[in-house]
């Protein structure tokens, strides 16, 4: 067979990955046509990873703005992840068999005889979440710093502050979804609780740095706010789908997949775009309000011929008191000599006698 032969049969036989990678065990599984949304899903961040790793390194051999650079590591990571996490899950890989809480729809084929079935918990898209959160947040307060901020000076530890309880409450937010996932029991329920509790805390935070702090205004406070309904989405999605098993895995992943669209693909990319554009190297501050040039002249031992008059004046003091030393020494050789005159007058007397 010709190779155009092989080109039109593989064609032919289309999407196998459901049938090259089974389910086994399950009785609400990822079908055929779930998993050739997930393969769109997966083009599309291939070729924003491509794109994105071109400009990157285009920037690098370039020498480009440090602003630059530092910006577009993170959507071509960004990019990498959910490009790796989407091609685990439409290859119905990365997954595990956990007993649904609820009844969902009726199973035509039911493989267990367990009531309620036994659900398909993707944990993939978990991990990729894990690492993409933090460098979202970290691209977001890096548009806020940038942007319409000429000459004013940020804080380092308020920038500090604001992104670890931001990082770190997203990740716990991120684990609580997967732990409660993969539970059976109706306890998977608190953990969705305490997720959705640190997830309202940390917008919170966040909603107050970028308003009232950085203060975005116009079409960026749009789209940020657009983002959080859509963050918000995913505890709804998790509760329709690995919490309630109210809709099939099929339409899990189309939910979740519009939902990185939106927030991985569209958010970031227009974080990128206006920190490239019209973003500006913030003046932050290090250290109790002091700029670094302000640092080292504080930080310069004092000298004593730190000007001309302090080093004139002490060398009158040194003269003076070489002067008076000087002057000590010559008095006491004045007076010792009339003493040494009357040891040699009385030495002879001394002898004379002797004899």
């Amino acid at each position: 067979m010709s190779a155009n032969g092989e080109f039109v049969e593989l064609l032919k036989r289309g999407n196998r990955a459901v049938h090259v990678n089974p389910p086994h065990g399950l009785d609400i599984h990822l079908t055929e046509s779930g998993s050739d949304w997930l393969w769109s899903v997966y083009s599309v961040f291939g070729v924003l990873s491509i794109m994105y790793a071109c400009f990157f390194f285009y920037q690098e051999m370039k020498g480009g703005s440090q602003l630059i650079r530092y910006t577009m590591a993170g959507p071509f990571l960004i990019s990498i992840f959910e490009f790796f996490q989407y091609y685990t899950y439409a290859s119905n890989l990365g997954w595990t068999n956990i007993q649904a809480e609820f009844r969902g729809e009726d199973v035509s084929h039911p493989v267990t005889d367990l009531y309620p079935n036994v659900r398909q918990i993707f944990y993939a898209k978990y991990v990729a979440w894990f690492l993409c959160w933090p460098i979202q947040l970290f691209l977001l307060e890096l548009a806020g710093i940038t942007i319409n901020h000429s000459g004013e000076v940020f804080s380092t530890w308020e920038l500090i502050h604001s992104l670890l309880v931001q990082m770190i409450g997203y990740e716990y937010w991120v684990i609580s979804l997967l732990v409660g996932a993969l539970i059976h029991s109706t306890y998977k329920w608190g953990y969705w609780v305490m997720g959705i509790f640190v997830s309202f805390c940390v917008l919170g935070v966040q909603f107050k740095r970028q308003i009232f702090d950085l203060k975005i205004r116009g079409v960026s406070l749009i789209v940020y706010l657009l983002s959080i309904i859509c963050t918000l989405l995913y505890n709804v999605c998790w509760g329709l789908s690995d919490g309630g098993n109210a809709i099939s895995p099929n339409g899990e992943a189309v939910f979740y997949g519009i939902l990185d669209y939106c927030i991985f693909a569209i958010w970031t990319g227009y974080l990128c775009f206006i920190i490239c554009n019209y973003g500006e190297w913030p003046e932050i501050e290090v250290q109790n309000g002091m700029m670094p040039n302000q640092m080292q002249e504080k930080n310069l031992p004092e000298s004593p011929r730190a000007s001309g008059e302090t080093a004139y004046d002490t060398d009158i003091e040194n003269t003076d008191i070489e002067n008076t030393d000087i002057e000590n020494t010559d008095n006491d050789a004045v007076q010792r000599e009339p003493e040494d005159e009357d040891e040699d007058m009385e030495q002879p007397e001394d002898i004379s006698q002797r004899v």
